[in-house]
């Protein structure tokens, strides 16, 4: 499904589907950041008011947790994403007729 770390494939090499209709754009961040970066930022907070370390400590243990933390997830949440948009038939608004045009449907919708 991805070419490299986030960047989708055109078509899938088993099955021939066409990844054309994947916008997943910001969505991988904005869960990364919501789900994952908000309960993070309380833990680093909890460390810094509970034990009042210095600033090293954090360079050395908050700051990699949060990279590893935001960064490792993105890649399954867009393939999810990807997922949610082809079972759902998600497409943007007023592209129908590409759509139809694209796969030889009437119906306007991207039917495989």
């Amino acid at each position: 499904m991805f070419a490299s770390w986030l960047k989708i494939v055109e078509r899938c090499d088993v099955c021939d589907l066409d990844y054309r209709f994947a916008a997943p754009d910001d969505g991988p961040a904005f869960f990364s950041l919501c789900i994952i970066a908000l309960p993070l930022i309380f833990l680093v907070v909890w460390i810094e008011v509970a034990f009042d370390p210095p600033g090293w400590v954090h360079l050395v243990t908050s700051l990699p947790i949060m990279v590893a933390g935001t960064l490792l997830p993105l890649r399954p949440i867009k393939g999810w994403l990807v997922a949610s948009q082809f079972v759902n038939r998600a497409q943007e608004a007023g592209t129908g007729a590409l759509w139809s045009k694209l796969h030889g449907t009437d119906r306007g919708d991207f039917d495989q």
